[in-house]
């Protein structure tokens, strides 16, 4: 499993990290770990619409952690436009 570990970043940097990590995998599963709140949201709808999986999403102690799961049979997406921060 591969880690992003963004949690010095602000919104949208995890946002972003997360999409490009997910738009160039072809399957496979990331760890994601950030404070900004602002990007949960923005996150969960990108990989809705990505047709992958969120398999945890905690929140500890303002440490927020997705663990995103890409199929192989999930879309790939040129443009994501999802709410901004």
């Amino acid at each position: 499993m591969e880690v992003i570990d963004a949690t010095s970043a602000e919104c949208p940097e995890p946002f972003m990290k997360t999409v490009a990590k997910l738009m160039g995998m072809k399957e496979g599963v990331v760890k994601v770990i950030f404070k900004d709140p602002k990007c949960v949201d923005m996150i969960a709808e990108a990989v809705k619409l990505m047709e992958c999986k969120i398999i945890e999403n905690t929140n500890k102690d303002g440490i927020y952690t997705m663990v995103i799961e890409k199929p192989s049979t999930s879309k790939e997406v040129k443009d994501v436009k999802v709410g901004g921060c």
